[in-house]
């Protein structure tokens, strides 16, 4: 897809894959070819002593907030939709509520300063082969980074490295998280995607409490 090309390459001569779909999370336990299945998850990080943690009976995905995507991506359900553009690529959560949406800007540097950061944080992609490689930064302290109400701080940073694989039929996420204020050391975990032949739908959160 000509808009998705980048200088790098051009000159390499590659152009990275097409992303353009809709993407099913694979649950937990399914095997794909070759023994892939997912590895890792968002309840297994350990925090560092004096870690902030809080009520899980308060967490935010119980009261339809932006839960953030080291959580996001690790469901079981979430269906997401990939919408590339000229320079940047667009993620779009089924779940509207607790996923929202991102915008991964493409060979863009993070700005100088966050603010406040925000509940996705700031996203800025390139592509390392068929690897789309992004690192996002900018978090404001609002999220758990699982259910058990570990909260992060505005030190999380992510890096996540997205890749098709079995001729496009999955795609394979990776993402660690470094929170040297929260996270006794940075934590990765892998999920894989399968995608489909429908669209995101409308999907209505209602409060838990």
């Amino acid at each position: 897809m000509l808009l998705q090309l980048t200088l790098a390459a051009i000159l390499l001569g590659y152009a990275p894959p097409d992303f353009t779909g809709v993407y099913q999370a694979i649950p937990s336990g399914r095997v794909l070819p070759a023994g892939r299945r997912n590895q890792g998850s968002p309840a297994a990080i350990v925090l560092r002593p004096d870690a902030k943690t809080l009520n899980p009976k308060q967490d935010p995905a119980k009261i339809c907030q932006v839960i953030g995507p080291f959580r996001m991506m690790a469901r079981d359900e979430t269906r997401i939709e990939i919408v590339p553009e000229a320079s940047m690529i667009m993620v779009l959560f089924e779940d509207t509520a607790r996923g929202h949406l991102r915008t991964l800007h493409l060979n863009r540097p993070h700005p100088s300063s966050f603010g406040e950061g925000t509940w996705l944080g700031d996203s800025s992609a390139h592509w390392e082969e068929d690897t789309l490689i992004v690192d996002t930064e900018g978090f404001n302290d609002r999220t758990w980074l699982n259910d058990q109400g570990a909260q992060h701080s505005d030190a999380l940073h992510l890096v996540e490295r997205i890749r098709p694989i079995l001729n496009g039929k999955y795609l394979e996420y990776k993402v660690t998280a470094d929170d040297p204020k929260a996270l006794a050391k940075p934590y990765t975990y892998t999920r894989y995607y399968e995608k489909v032949k429908s669209e995101i739908k409308e999907d209505i959160c209602e409060d838990e409490q």
